[in-house]
């Protein structure tokens, strides 16, 4: 079972924001969870999720792969307005010798206007023969 984890917005004494790692982690796993998702596969949402397999198991080019990067953006647009991303700042980089792809971006937050980066996995090989 999948779900979301928010973070902490305030602490409990004050009004201040709450300035610690768990926005980062919060914000990464939404987004792991975005882009691992396929789309229909939420229920309430039919077009949340990125379609990766349409992607992974075809012919692979340079358009292919800019399409991909479109999806991505458009997605993190979407369904994560706390983090401001430009389509510029998306990179999809491949580990041939341990049959990875990594998704790389970096953006603005938009609660505390840090700058964040991302490296997260979107295929494993090992795990998907598994």
């Amino acid at each position: 079972m999948r779900s979301y984890k928010f973070p902490k917005m305030f602490q409990s004494n004050s009004s201040r924001i709450w300035r610690e790692d768990e926005y980062g982690k919060a914000t990464a796993q939404n987004t792991l969870l975005l882009l691992n998702s396929e789309r229909g596969e939420l229920e309430c949402d039919p077009y949340f999720g990125i379609l990766l397999k349409h992607y992974l198991f075809n012919q692979n080019s340079y358009i292919l792969k800019d399409m991909l990067i479109d999806t991505i953006y458009t997605q993190l647009a979407i369904f994560l307005p706390q983090i401001k991303v430009s389509r510029n700042d998306i990179n999809l980089v491949a580990d041939n010798l341990k049959g990875r792809i990594y998704c790389k971006f970096s953006g603005i937050s938009q609660i505390d206007y840090t700058h964040n980066t991302f490296n997260l996995l979107l295929f494993d090989e090992t795990r998907q023969t598994a």
